[in-house]
């Protein structure tokens, strides 16, 4: 279920949400011996999964929400009893030395995501403030004091594993089953019936996904502008299809104060659905006037089949017609959402990699699209890097497995207290 789905974060991500800022009027949630954990840090630890549920569209349920706070207060009792098995062997600690390396590192984390920030923020809204960028991160919990706990967690954590689970090894078998569930098949499932979610989450963002849905191809775009009386005429349509889309917002505005008021709406109604239908008037006329352009250019057009069919490469009909870059291969998809509805017919016309496709119009140009080739779908392979960090996580996948069980086995040495009932659910 979702809950189990979103509960699936690693134990050292649960080891720095544990070490939270502290108020001194805090309730207790979780109790281990001499460690324990007040509300705020079990807050801290819990709201993450929430923020990312809302971040992916998971819709919770109550009874969702009540299960992750369970299980994040769980978690905690097992972090707790690590601290409480690290202070028993003298492992807890930290010599001058290494607290000062710590420090100097924590710092410069600090000031490369302040700089990310502070350079993103900027973009979207240019007149931020140092302050202003300061105060966020101090208030989603990104101090420099919360990365050198971070530090100090991971390397509690590494001491902990190298003390009871460095018998711990994965054969090849292991690492490919690891491979699978903990990133082929989460991709798989997200991905290969959802084109658009793939194309906004991996593509529209230049992300790598580890699983590619089948029937993708690449495409290579031969730009005519359009000539200078249509385009003219476009420009002319769109200052006319911009007031036209005010006037649609305005006129729903007034309607969806109305209806807040409880008046009558029938009225407002009416004139809203006029607005819509001029506007929806207006871009079908767009569309038509940009399909005007083809017969025009038709000449030049057919120049350019008549000399891919003499021989001609696409790279070199590229230089001598387009007016687009031309630097890179388009990817396209049947069920992509990124492309017109003339696109799409004039690209699925096309059967075999080599085809030219019919002329197509959208809102740069005409264009010819050249099919280039298929796009493997399936699982992405790994570089040597990617193999060799895969099996470094695959082991410390199985080494945090046993200290899990080891932690099950250390519990009944210890008095333990947990009290989920306190967290905020929503």
């Amino acid at each position: 279920m979702k809950a189990r789905r979103l509960i699936g974060m690693t134990m050292a991500c649960l080891f720095l949400l544990a070490q939270a800022a502290v108020a001194e009027d805090d309730p207790v949630v979780v109790r281990v011996g001499n460690v324990s954990y007040p509300l705020s840090v079990a807050q801290f630890a819990l709201d993450p999964y929430f923020d990312l549920a809302e971040v992916q569209g998971e819709a919770l349920t109550p009874e969702d929400r009540k299960e992750i706070a369970e299980q994040v207060v769980e978690r905690l009792v097992g972090v707790a009893v690590i601290e409480s098995k690290l202070a028993e062997t003298g492992h807890s600690t930290f010599s001058e030395s290494e607290t000062e390396i710590l420090k100097a590192e924590a710092r410069r984390q600090y000031e490369a995501t302040w700089q990310e920030m502070y350079r993103s923020a900027q973009e979207y809204v240019p007149e931020v403030t140092e302050k202003e960028v300061t105060d966020w991160l101090t208030e989603k919990g990104y101090t420099y004091e919360a990365f050198l706990r971070e530090l100090m967690t991971r390397e509690r954590e590494s001491r902990i594993l190298d003390l009871y689970c460095a018998d711990v090894k994965v054969t090849e078998e292991e690492v490919k089953s690891f491979f699978r569930e903990m990133y082929l098949e989460p991709d798989q499932e997200r991905y290969a019936d959802n084109i658009p979610l793939f194309e906004e989450e991996i593509l529209g963002t230049e992300n790598q996904s580890f699983y590619t849905p089948e029937g993708y191809r690449t495409l290579k775009n031969i730009q005519l502008d359009f000539p200078e009386e249509i385009q003219s005429a476009l420009n002319a349509l769109y200052i006319e299809g911009r007031k036209a889309v005010s006037e649609v917002q305005t006129a729903y505005s007034d309607l969806a104060a109305a209806a807040a008021a409880g008046e009558d709406t029938a009225r407002l109604k009416e004139i809203y659905d006029g607005k819509v239908a001029v506007m929806r008037e207006l871009e079908a006329k767009y569309r038509a006037k940009e399909e005007e352009a083809i017969p025009l250019l038709q000449d030049r057009l057919d120049a350019i089949r008549a000399e891919m069919e003499a021989g001609a490469g696409i790279e070199a009909l590229q230089a001598k017609y387009s007016t687009a870059a031309t630097d890179s291969a388009s990817l396209y998809h049947p069920k992509s959402e990124q492309w017109s509805e003339s696109a799409h017919r004039a690209i699925d016309a096309m059967k075999s990699p080599g085809e030219l496709s019919a002329p197509f119009a959208d809102e740069s140009g005409v264009h010819l699209a050249y099919y280039e080739s298929d796009v493997e779908g399936g699982p992405r392979l790994l570089t040597a890097e990617e193999n060799e960090l895969l099996r470094s996580s695959a082991l410390l996948y199985a080494k945090r497995m046993k200290l899990q069980t080891l932690v099950e086995e250390w519990r009944k040495d210890y008095e333990i207290f947990a009290d989920a009932s306190l967290l905020k659910l929503e």
